[in-house]
C-alpha cells in the first residue's frame, strides 16, 4: 500500500466531488493532504475491498451508488462500500 500526498489534485478532485479528500486506486492512496489516522483507517478499508474485489470493485462500487440512489438515498454517504469504510 502506498500513499501519494499531491496537494494539487485538491482542485481537479473538486469538479468532481466537492468535499473529497482521497481516492483510493488498488494498492493506492491519493489525498490532497495528510490523513489524520480516521481518514486513513476509511481509506485503508477501501484498499481492503480492492483486495477482495479486484478490478471489479469500480463496478461494484458504481452498481452499490446506484442501488443507493434507486431507494431514495445518497449515491455517496449510502454507498455500501463507504458505509462499511466509515464503520472502521
Amino acid at each position: 500500500m502506498t500513499v501519494h500526498v499531491w496537494p494539487w489534485l485538491r482542485r481537479p478532485g473538486r469538479l468532481l466531488l466537492p468535499d473529497w479528500l482521497a481516492i483510493t486506486l488498488g494498492d493506492h492512496i491519493f489525498a490532497w493532504r495528510p490523513l489524520d489516522l480516521v481518514e486513513m483507517a476509511h481509506e485503508m478499508k477501501h484498499v481492503d475491498q480492492w483486495r477482495e474485489h479486484g478490478w471489479r470493485f469500480p463496478w461494484r462500487y458504481w452498481r452499490a451508488s446506484r442501488a443507493a440512489v434507486a431507494a431514495g438515498q445518497d449515491s455517496y454517504w449510502d454507498n455500501a462500500f463507504e458505509v462499511e469504510a466509515r464503520l472502521t
